[in-house]
């Protein structure tokens, strides 16, 4: 034996024994498909699962099946449904042929969730109404009526509920869990309007990362419960650390989620006061509302002459001008251009500017109509919808808003109003004038019909149906933008 392997003997014999252990103990568990990475987030090591199918791809429908038996999930919707809140529960989780072990599911949405669960807008976790109100009912004769009867059945709830969104957290209950470099996926439901063809997300997002926007990704999913039949869904990203951290050049600032029909207004220096507008989502434990605070207050108390000169060192002025010409000619109402509702505010601390990011568009392509949840006006007035508008969408009796002076003091400046329509004529160009949309809904229809073919995803006709009036907004909207004094002639222009 030689002197050098003499010396190193103790550890060779360490080292036999310890993979002797680790034989024993682990040779018959079945090794499961992940990698060890630093995923999109970076930094410290993961626990990553992968997978051949890219979770984005539009090319195809994905398949998720959530295996929670049916206790744990009458647990979910019971703890919703008595409290209000909406926390995570133990679950499995089968992506595309991957499967993922010891997830988080909860309930996610507003609107939506509880129309789906037919639990009106009042009582816990309501949105101010009367305990037990039903979201009100359109005109005779109008499609897309809110409701659980009208959605399909078999849907996520397996036969209990209809079209209920979801959230699924991978590191909820193991550190570090990824799929493919995501922490969390949101699954999503067509909104509180049914609607078969679930165009409106998909075919929003793909407009807004078009005109080079920061967009959620999306695609098509087949969802089911255990073994209950597929339905149609979509995927979607959620906003967090490497959403921030792919689209800004600095993504240690903070990021800020508006709830829902968030008051913009400047309340005080105590936080306390936007509690119900706004949640911290990054840097919670060495960042605080301080940067927001401070924005609503001047945005509040500047003067005109102030604000129009010196809005733009606490935001960005001209992706907030096309935040907010993007949303009203796509005539996306359930947003800060019309409800208030659906958007994140990101204070970049190196340049101490805010910047308005985009989220859920499900409502989009002029579902919520004019006027608001419940649609009076007819699906014309969604066609013919101002690009000017500011007005608040009425949003149901007894629904809490909020004043926006951001919007409003913005779109009253003869400077920013400039800006606005100098946005608005390139997003024209770019998606309508360009016939842009109307190719991305073809793209998104052969997707859904192949796979349709086989997997039974949504009732043939009935998606047909819904697509054929998708198509029939987006010829009417072109054919009304067209015909508006500042977009008359754009299709031509430089």
């Amino acid at each position: 034996m030689s002197l050098r392997l003499k010396r190193n003997y103790p550890l060779l014999v360490g080292l036999g024994l310890i993979l002797a252990v680790l034989m024993f103990g682990f040779g018959s568990q079945r090794i499961v498909a992940y990698t060890v990475s630093g995923g999109r987030t970076g930094g410290a090591a993961s626990q990553q699962y992968t997978s051949s199918i890219p979770l984005f791809d539009g090319s195809l429908v994905h398949s998720v099946q959530l295996l929670m038996d049916d206790e744990t999930y009458d647990s979910m919707i019971t703890t919703f449904r008595q409290t209000g809140e909406k926390e995570y529960f133990h679950a499995d989780v089968v992506i595309d042929g991957i499967k993922i072990t010891d997830v988080g599911v909860r309930l996610k949405g507003n609107a939506s969730l509880r129309t789906a669960l037919g639990v009106g807008f009042g009582g816990p976790g309501g949105f101010g109404g009367q305990p037990g109100q039903d979201p009100p009912s359109p005109a005779q004769g109008q499609p897309n009526r809110p409701g659980a009867a009208n959605q399909p059945a078999g849907g996520p709830g397996g036969g209990r509920n209809t079209q209920v969104p979801l959230m699924i957290k991978f590191d909820e209950f193991v550190a570090g869990q990824k799929y493919q470099g995501y922490d969390r996926i949101a699954i999503r439901s067509s909104g509180i309007n049914y609607d078969a063809s679930m165009l409106q997300e998909p075919v929003t997002n793909s407009m807004l990362a078009l005109i080079g926007m920061p967009a959620t990704r999306t695609a098509y999913t087949g969802f089911q419960r255990n073994s209950e039949p597929e339905r149609l869904f979509t995927i979607s990203e959620v906003i967090e650390e490497s959403f921030i951290e792919e689209h800004f050049a600095n993504n240690g600032g903070v990021l800020y989620k508006a709830e829902l029909m968030a008051n913009l207004s400047y309340q005080g220096e105590d936080p306390s006061a936007y509690a119900r507008s706004f949640t911290q989502e990054t840097r919670v434990n060495d960042a605080d509302l301080a940067p927001l605070i401070k924005f609503l207050k001047f945005i509040s108390q500047a003067n005109d002459s102030e604000f129009e000169q010196r809005l733009d060192e606490y935001l960005d002025v001209d992706a907030f001008a096309a935040y907010l010409a993007f949303n009203n000619l796509l005539v996306n109402t359930d947003s800060m251009a019309g409800m208030g509702n659906n958007f994140y505010l990101y204070y970049d601390n190196e340049t101490g500017r805010m910047t308005i990011l985009m989220w859920d568009a499900n409502e989009g392509l002029g579902k919520h109509g004019a006027g608001g949840f419940d649609r009076r006006g007819s699906s014309a007035d969604s066609a013919s919808y101002d690009i000017y508008s500011i007005a608040p969408v009425r949003a149901g009796p007894g629904m809490r808003g909020g004043s926006n002076p951001l919007l409003t003091r913005f779109m009253a400046s003869p400077k920013f109003k400039a800006l606005f329509e100098q946005q608005a004529r390139v997003i024209y160009r770019k998606i309508f004038a360009s016939g842009a949309i109307e190719a991305q809904i073809e793209a998104y229809t052969r997707v859904v019909r192949q796979a349709n073919a086989s997997r039974s995803l949504v009732e043939t006709s009935a998606y047909d149906s819904a697509v054929a009036s998708v198509k029939d907004f987006v010829a009417r909207r072109a054919a009304y933008l067209a015909a508006t004094p500042l977009l008359s002639g754009q299709a031509t222009a430089p």
